[in-house]
């Protein structure tokens, strides 16, 4: 997994001030592509140099009312 990556679940778990933000981003191991794309907060330029998709679909398909099911 990417160190981007790592980096952005960490911050999902424990909210980081400016100034950690900035420490966190300069003490990662990344090409300085990434480190700009996370400094700016840009998620399309990172998705991009992570060769992550353009667009994702999510649907939940249920199934119609099956006989002998309650609402």
């Amino acid at each position: 997994m990417s160190n981007a990556i790592r980096f952005l679940e960490h911050l999902g778990s424990r909210p980081l001030s400016a100034a950690e933000y900035a420490a966190g981003v300069a003490a990662l191991e990344v090409d300085e592509a990434q480190r700009r794309a996370l400094l700016d907060r840009n998620p399309v330029a990172l998705n991009d140099l992570l060769g992550g998709r353009r667009k994702l679909m999510f649907a939940i398909l249920a199934p119609e009312d099956a006989p002998g099911q309650d609402a």
